[in-house]
């Protein structure tokens, strides 16, 4: 079996990412926003609602990955659940913008809970065995770093689009305007629905090609968890386990508060900095299409540590420089002003830059994770994609979830109530970046050194390619 895939299997591949793009763009700043600061549920109950749909969310992944790992069916392994995933991730996007079936904080609270869980979980049964067909797909060691970037490059056509169609159109000038997000929900479901149909198709010839399982799960509960852990006690993925892991503290903790900055601390209208998304896009663009070129002349985890070496630096600078200028009056950076100042283009530069470096970091960490599938392959016998692109959301997702929890705390404890001043929630979002800079350094940087403890190479990967019997004849690549 060839271990290199047709352009025509990456592109499709790669489209697939459309569809949880559109549905993170809103589970970031938008839906924590929209709940706490435009229908006024308190920050902290929006973040233990939140909080409770992450732990949820990460027990079914593990048990979908390792599920499909084992499916037989004229489907495949990993359709059934894709197929099954969209319609019901539709219905939710679209209920959690559309609907409000109560105005008093539990009616809010439950409404939420609900909704957002089911998103999850719905999207569990589409990402988890999507991931996984990605490195059924390809098994080449650069090649993936194209697949990835590929990925990379349509789920920012996704997140981007959506993005500016919201900022720049829905929004408009007021980040609160509630119209705009009910017609949020009929373009988002929209965007979910076709584009993951499309990908289900056009994944589905390749179906033929792709891995089956070469034998059935475990006869006992007891059995499977054995077979679960002694798949998983693997040294690089565990590095990659646990550094995801300190890094999802800091995921939760920051994700949904761009909106809180371009609305008390940079004092932007929504359509102000539409055009950031679609500037870094364009950069996007470039890296996710040429990441296997980027990348084939530089080790995946030496680069990609020099990546988030970059990152943990540029990330929280203008937060630093802010804060300067707020608390110790230097003139770090210009004042807060019209769209095209010099503000602006700060921080549209530091939006193109910050993004760029990510997009090539995390391209890497997805093709490093599916390299770890042949590494276990050789030792075990066995191939789970799935159980390996599940297990790590498990617990990050949990301890995501612990991020959510926190960052409520964290705004409850700085004064931010839906009740107060648009002074004092000024006020008490200066407090907040303060927070955020201090833990931007420390979470990233354990999360790194973990990282960079990482040991699969170019050529041990090329040894357990050829003795899995796995071919590099581009001949085949028609075919899979």
């Amino acid at each position: 079996m060839s271990s290199r895939a047709s352009q025509l299997s990456i592109f499709f591949y790669g489209l697939g990412n459309i569809s949880p793009a559109v549905k993170n763009n809103l589970l970031g700043a938008p839906l924590f926003y929209y709940y706490n600061n435009v229908l006024g549920l308190e920050a902290w109950l929006v973040s233990l609602a939140l909080a409770i749909s992450l732990v949820a969310d990460a027990i079914s992944d593990p048990i979908i990955g390792y599920m499909s790992d084992y499916t037989k069916g004229r489907l495949g392994r990993r359709h059934p659940y894709i197929l099954a995933s969209i319609l019901p991730g539709t219905i939710c996007y679209y209920m959690l913008l559309s609907a409000e079936f109560s105005s008093n904080q539990g009616g809010l609270f439950v409404q939420l809970l609900l909704l957002v869980t089911a998103l999850r979980l719905a999207w569990t049964l589409y990402e988890v065995p999507r991931q996984a067909l990605g490195a059924e797909i390809s098994k080449d060691y650069h090649q993936r770093n194209q697949l990835h970037g590929i990925n990379m490059l349509f789920g920012w056509i996704g997140g981007v689009s959506i993005g500016y169609l919201m900022e720049a159109h829905l929004l408009g000038d007021s980040y609160d305007n509630l119209s705009g997000y009910r017609e949020l929900a009929y373009w988002g479901a929209a965007a979910i629905f076709f584009t993951g149909i499309i990908f289900f198709l056009g994944t589905s010839r390749d179906i033929p090609n792709l891995e089956a399982p070469r034998r059935g799960p475990p006869p006992t509960v007891k059995q499977i968890v054995r077979d679960i852990l002694d798949t998983l006690n693997h040294r690089s993925w565990l590095v990659l386990f646990f550094s995801g892991v300190v890094f999802s503290v800091y995921v939760g903790l920051t994700t949904g508060l761009a909106f809180y900055w371009n609305s008390f601390l940079w004092e932007w209208k929504p359509s102000d900095v539409a055009i950031f998304g679609v500037v870094s896009f364009v950069g996007a663009m470039l890296i996710s299409g040429f990441a296997g070129l980027l990348s084939s002349r530089f080790d995946k985890k030496r680069l990609a540590v020099a990546l988030f070496s970059a990152s943990i630096v540029i990330g929280p600078i203008l937060l630093v420089l802010r804060l300067s200028d707020l608390w110790f009056g230097t003139s770090l950076l210009p004042p807060n002003g019209e769209k095209y100042g010099a503000l602006w283009w700060i921080m549209l530069v530091h939006s193109f830059i910050s993004a760029n470096i990510a997009i090539l970091a995390w391209i890497l960490v997805g093709s490093m994770t599916a390299d770890v599938v042949e590494d276990s392959q050789v030792q075990t016998g066995k191939r789970s994609e799935g159980l390996f692109f599940a297990g790590p959301q498990l617990v990050q997702k949990a301890i995501s979830g612990l991020g959510f929890v926190i960052k409520g705390a964290i705004l409850t404890a700085v004064g931010f109530s839906v009740d107060a001043s648009f002074e004092e929630k000024v006020l008490s979002i200066e407090y907040l970046a303060a927070v955020i800079v201090v833990l931007g350094v420390i979470l990233p940087g354990i999360a790194l050194y973990i990282f960079s403890k990482y040991e699969i190479t170019k050529d041990s990967h090329q040894k357990n390619l050829d003795d899995l019997g796995y071919t590099h004849d581009s001949s085949n690549q028609t075919n899979h």
